[in-house]
């Protein structure tokens, strides 16, 4: 074996590597996520979302679902602008 080789064999691994690990972090998102589509959730802020779509990412720590939607009202209708935002696993205070 080469030292090309050898260089080569490593980057394969760790590349391989940093694959697993995301899957790992998808699945520990997943399955750690209280929420489905159609759901209405509630964040510090105060912004109400109707969920539309869930995806994760890395959070501040352990990875962590990010949930996107059209912005609701005090009385759950869409805002005028129909602004899309989301809404991070670790900002919701409630779910409706």
């Amino acid at each position: 074996m080469t030292q090309e080789e050898y260089k080569k064999k490593l980057l394969e691994l760790q590349d391989e590597f940093t694959e697993k690990k995301k899957e790992v972090a998808k699945e520990y998102a997943f399955s750690n996520n209280p929420h489905k589509i159609g759901d209405i959730i509630t964040d510090h802020s105060g912004s109400k979302l109707k969920i539309e779509k869930i995806k994760w990412s890395y959070g501040y720590g352990a990875p962590a679902c990010v949930y996107y939607g059209i912005e609701l009202k005090k009385d759950l209708t869409p805002t005028k602008r129909q602004q899309n935002t989301s809404i991070h696993q670790s900002s919701i205070i409630s779910n409706e």
